[in-house]
């Protein structure tokens, strides 16, 4: 008899027992979960909005094109079917006909506002992608954060209200507020691990300090900057996805420090510049976590705080790191008048300084298309570096060295269509480089087969691709995650060739497991 019962259960596609009432032939929970997706648009990762097409559409400023690259991305094929979203579908959503979704696709772009704003919100597009402001959010524009690095830079602007000896942070707690949504160990890979730990269960010392009422003094600001430096060497071994709560406890203890503690005048512009770093630092992991416009917004608090304390060099490393966020995820055209006002404010910056900002100004350049002006800017990337003085260089300039240069220069030369000059750059850095940096040689690594796709060494190209896809899945980048789903796209027409087949196979097994 129980084996009778066995024979006659019933099981859902997902696996699930049918309970004996349902005479369905989805289980409950699939059963919802189909009604939602009818419903509802659904909910996707930030790297969704990374693809070319879509790139394409936003820069064009037509959201009937957004709508295509939108309802046709590849995410969507294991919910909604290798054809994606259908045009009568998004009409559901959306409140119109399959008529009126085909007419505004290919038609010309529409003007209105609130028709503009309501295909964003049902859509759930990041608004700093968009070109026109949210009601309620004001977009990141190179005209509003390029205004205060301006400013600071010109000297036009006075300083934050610093007396004699006591600094009163009137203007620290606004920026304090705009930030609200132990023994150090030397940091390589094998202390990360124990470092990352004791930061995790330990206090930072902001806020011990902050708890005892006293006067801030030298030592703890020292205690400050090295834990940044600690931080920013962490970043060289631990993704975005893991590094993010460290980041950001340690900005908004730092931040309170700066608005709630009395501290002299000198310590005070300490502070600032401590804020600034950690808003760069921030900005940086919370975008390797795939949160854009957290990460912009913490790059244009930290222009402030650098405003605050006149140091136009470190304002412009804000706006430089702002730039390239933006030629990778938004439009690149914006991105280079980033990248132009930042170098255009670092000629009183030390060499390695300019070497940076010229180099993302050429990967602005390069994501624009622009090849001439991504090969002469190159060029001055090598003559700054060159004139260097180690001893001259700011902390946070450290990891900047000759390898990481001709890894840039390789990887605006894949984005202009030049693997022929771009293999022997990536493969010479990336024959001798840390393999314990696991994110950055997993992004290096798959511009490297990029390159070969361009060449047609495909065996070459599935090789470095699954040397990509082996190191990913070692970490929680959004990064890396985006540019193994281009690689799988790259190779998808050319699974004629075993090894390119097998690395297809094994991302896309990979990409649906999560």
């Amino acid at each position: 008899m129980a084996a009778s019962n066995a024979e006659d259960r019933r099981y859902c596609r997902c696996g699930a027992h049918m309970a004996a009432d349902n005479a369905d032939d989805l289980c409950t929970s699939c059963r919802r979960q189909l009604r939602n997706r009818l419903l509802f648009p659904p909910v996707v990762p930030a790297s969704f909005w990374l693809t070319q097409q879509l790139r394409d559409a936003f820069a064009a400023r037509h959201i009937g094109r957004v709508a295509r690259a939108y309802r046709q991305h590849a995410h969507h094929a294991v919910v909604y079917g290798a054809a994606g979203i259908s045009q009568t579908l998004l009409g559901q959503w959306l409140g119109l006909t399959q008529a009126q979704v085909s007419r505004i696709e290919n038609g010309a772009p529409l003007k209105n506002i609130d028709t503009l704003t309501h295909w964003a919100r049902v859509l759930r597009i990041p608004p700093d992608l968009l070109w026109f402001d949210l009601p309620g959010h004001r977009r990141i524009t190179a005209a509003s954060v390029n205004e205060l690095f301006d400013n600071c830079s010109t000297g036009r602007v006075e300083p934050l209200d610093l007396h004699s000896d006591e600094w009163l942070p009137v203007n620290n707690g606004e920026l304090a507020e705009l930030l609200r949504e132990g023994a150090e160990l030397p940091v390589n890979a094998s202390t990360v691990s124990r470092l990352v730990h004791a930061w995790l269960v330990t206090e930072p010392p902001q806020v011990v300090e902050a708890r005892s009422g006293r006067r801030i003094g030298e030592g703890l600001v020292d205690k400050i900057e090295r834990r940044i430096a600690e931080l920013r060497r962490i970043d060289d071994f631990v993704a975005g996805g893991d590094l993010r709560t460290l980041v950001e406890q340690e900005l908004h203890a730092t931040a309170s420090l700066l608005r709630d503690a009395s501290y002299t005048e000198r310590l005070g512009r300490r502070l600032l510049i401590a804020v600034s770093e950690l808003c760069q630092l921030a900005g940086w992991v919370v975008a390797d976590a795939g949160q854009y416009a957290i990460a912009a917004h913490y790059y244009t608090v930290g222009v402030k705080s650098a405003h605050g304390a006149n140091c136009p060099g470190l304002a412009g490393n804000l706006i430089s790191t702002l730039s390239y966020q933006i030629a990778n995820v938004g439009n690149p055209r914006e991105a280079v008048l980033f990248a132009q006002s930042a170098d255009a404010g670092s000629r009183e910056a030390t060499p390695t300084v300019q070497a940076l900002f010229k180099e993302r100004l050429a990967w602005a350049y390069a994501r624009a298309g622009e090849r001439r002006s991504t090969e002469r800017t190159l060029a001055t990337v090598e003559t700054a570096y060159g004139k260097r003085r180690q001893e001259d260089e700011p902390e946070w300039v450290y990891w900047l060295d000759e390898d990481e240069i001709h890894i840039m220069a390789g990887r605006c030369y894949v984005e202009l269509g030049q693997a022929e000059r771009a293999v022997p750059l990536l493969s010479g850095a990336l024959a001798h480089y840390d393999e314990r940096r696991t994110r950055e040689l997993a992004l290096y690594t798959s511009w490297l087969a990029e390159a070969h796709i361009q060449l047609g060494a495909f065996d070459e190209a599935a090789a470095a691709a699954t040397r990509t896809l082996e190191l990913t899945t070692r970490i929680t980048s959004a990064r890396s995650d985006e540019r193994v789903n281009v690689l799988r796209r790259a190779l998808q027409r050319y699974q004629d060739v075993p090894a390119v087949a097998e690395f297809v196979d094994m991302a896309r097994e990979l990409g649906e497991s999560d």
